[in-house]
């Protein structure tokens, strides 16, 4: 059995967000505050029985919690519909135990099946935020933020300090097993229920990485956790090892114990006079209660040995990252020995908050790439994870069919599944898969999206943007593309088409800066004037979506059309299209020859200038871009890019 999707209302973004959970692995992932942690967050603070307060209550949802209460001290309606009335904050965990056999044991899932249907394999545990304060409480409550010399006289600002002091006393957890055939059925189950059936553990994005002499040291609880254990509930492996650990430092606390006994002893005793004590009175001692486990526990701290000359150095010596690393291990190792003890009937739940603290790109992988392995060997129970990042090294090693893409919008934020895109996209997923493996997820995290063509683009865009900016060109934003979070990734004119539909479902805002590329025929390439078609497979696929023409139409694509769309035309949803167009009377071919088109006196081109004199017939666009960057910075940019960055500027990120 496994737990298959947790639903969330009412908390914070989360207004009414379902997340497909994985079998094994799921990773959420999304620009900043886009609700990854407070997913995690809601759903801890359910299986860890802690409450929820005031700030956790959507922003959108107060003016009607006020206007609920407002009626209710009016009396216009009912306690019982007030209760009924408010939408609480709640969460659902939908668990699929189908793989299950009839004669299987459910375990701690038993008391949440409540239908009688042998054919459902469903099962729905609902926890709810509700009131739990009683009438007469809640309305002597707010009659101070209600009336005033008894008349009814509503005040908003007293109300939220009522409401922000007095949430937790209002509202109370509610655990609900629920019919899935029919969801008016429902049982009161307890706290306790549902963490045996949920046992959870959370590593949060802030964690103090121990050893450094602080309190919260992960060896030294490990270290702890041998010595507390009964022999019984040990791990095998280390049985054995830890039991000699034990039985040698037993002897050597009795050992200890007495030499220090007697010592000490004799020095009191030799330290006192005034004739006391006498021979016939009991004598004066000393009795320690120093022992080794107790230094053991304490005092332990990693440290790391010089293989040559066998020479110790401090763990603070060692970098954060594998720090990171290391205190992430003993909190997993620790988190299964704790999952063992509740048995094979349950559904164990870790959450990791952005893991890639202070690792390099390496190590990030690495730890994605090796995490399920590693918690099927340290536990023989199946463990799912929830992980949030904003790695896009992470995000390229977890297989596509894991990730979440948390999109904010207007009415709250909605966790994609990238699965569901796969399953629409089966032709075009391979490459997808291929290229986010081989470059980077970059994408999953900006606000924008920026496709170029080459290395030319990718060197000169963000100087480019630069230059917009100054002249004044985004003036219509308080906050200007330069200070945006936009992302430059380098497909290809031939590939760029292809994120199209992906870029589609992230409804992130795309620019495509590519070549025109224009041809005499299928083979020969031509100036634009002289151009019949173009070779471009991005614009090709652009005028098909344009002229509503299905994508296996391999007719020529008329030049003549191409260069004649209009801004509207090269918008389609959230993604727009740019290329070379005519500046000072000449269209260039290239960004290459679109640049020394509009910087003719560096280019020293004589007049007249002619498409053959903008050619561009360098072996190298990178030294093109790089020589034009250092040697000439006052250097003009196209239109088509300018019209292009303007365009994405306007966009806005909510949809």
């Amino acid at each position: 059995m496994e737990l298959s999707k947790i639903v969330i209302r009412n908390y914070r973004l989360l207004l009414d967000t379902e997340l497909d959970v994985h079998e094994k692995t799921t990773l959420i992932v999304g620009r900043n505050n886009t609700a990854k942690t407070s997913c995690v967050g809601c759903v801890s603070t359910i299986l860890e029985g802690k409450m929820f307060s005031y700030d956790d209550y959507p922003l959108e949802k107060r003016g009607e919690l006020f206007d609920l209460f407002s009626r209710f001290m009016e009396k216009t309606i009912s306690y019982d519909e007030l209760c009924q009335s408010i939408q609480p904050i709640s969460v659902e965990f939908i668990v699929d135990y189908s793989t299950e056999q009839p004669e299987d044991p459910l375990g701690a899932l038993s008391p949440f099946i409540i239908d009688v249907d042998i054919d459902t394999t469903v099962a729905i545990i609902s926890a709810e935020n509700r009131i739990k304060m009683e009438e007469t409480s809640l309305r002597n409550l707010f009659e101070k933020g209600f009336y005033r010399d008894r008349a009814f006289s509503p005040n908003a600002a007293e109300f939220q300090n009522i409401v922000g002091n007095s949430f937790q006393r209002i509202f109370g957890l509610t655990i609900y097993a629920v019919n899935p055939n029919n969801r008016n059925d429902r049982q009161v189950k307890t706290h306790k229920e549902l963490s045996s059936l949920f046992p959870s553990y959370c590593i949060p994005a802030e964690r103090a990485l121990g050893e450094d002499g602080s309190q919260n040291n992960s060896l030294s609880s490990l270290i702890s956790s041998y010595f507390d254990v009964d022999e019984a509930d040990l791990d095998p492996s280390v049985s054995k090892e830890v039991i000699n650990l034990r039985r040698i430092i037993e002897n050597a606390n009795r050992e200890i114990q007495k030499q220090s006994d007697e010592i000490l002893s004799s020095i009191v005793n030799s330290s006192v006079g005034f004739g006391y004590p006498n021979a016939e009175e009991l004598q004066l001692g000393v009795i320690t209660s120093l022992t080794i486990d107790d230094q053991i526990k304490n005092q332990t701290r990693l440290s790391y040995t010089s293989g040559a000359y066998g020479e110790r150095l401090p763990s603070t010596h060692n970098g954060l990252g594998y720090k990171n690393l290391i205190k992430i291990e003993f909190l997993l190792a620790a988190f299964a020995k704790e999952v063992e003890k509740c048995g094979e009937a349950c559904i164990p739940l870790l959450f990791i908050e952005e893991p890639e603290s202070h690792m390099h790109p390496q190590m990030q992988h690495a730890f994605a790439d090796y995490l399920e392995s590693f918690l099927e060997k340290i536990s023989n129970i199946h463990i799912q994870t929830v992980l949030t990042s904003h790695s896009a090294h992470i995000a390229n090693t977890i297989d596509f069919s894991k990730i979440r893409y948390a999109q904010k919008t207007t009415s709250g934020v909605e966790f994609k599944n990238m699965n569901a895109f796969a399953e629409a996209n089966k032709d075009n997923l391979s490459f997808l898969r291929k290229y986010l493996t081989l470059s980077r997820c970059d994408l999953f995290f900006a606000d924008k999206i920026i496709f170029v063509e080459g290395a030319s683009e990718r060197l000169l865009l963000p100087d480019m943007i630069e230059k917009c900016d100054k002249k004044g060109l985004f003036a219509s934003q308080k906050y200007k593309l330069p200070a945006q979070y936009y992302t430059i990734i380098e497909v290809g004119g031939a590939y760029a088409y292809k994120f199209i539909p992906f870029a589609a479902f992230l409804e992130v805002p795309c620019l495509i800066l590519t070549d025109i590329d224009s041809m005499e025929n299928s083979r020969t390439k031509a100036f634009v004037s002289e151009g019949k078609t173009t070779s471009n497979s991005t614009i090709k696929w652009w005028m098909r979506k344009v002229k509503g023409l299905p994508e296996s139409d391999q007719s020529p694509i008329d030049l003549k059309e191409v260069i004649a769309l209009t801004a509207n035309q090269k918008t389609l949803e959230k993604c727009h299209l740019e290329f070379q167009v005519e500046e000072n009377g000449l269209c260039g071919r290239s960004l290459e020859e679109a640049i020394r088109n509009v910087n003719r006196d560096y280019y020293s081109l004589s007049t007249p200038v002619s498409e053959q004199s903008i050619e561009f017939t360098e072996k190298s666009k990178t030294d093109f871009a790089l020589s034009l960057i250092y040697s000439n910075p006052n250097y003009e940019t196209p239109k088509y890019i300018q019209d292009g960055l303007v365009w994405l500027n306007e966009q806005h990120v909510l949809v």
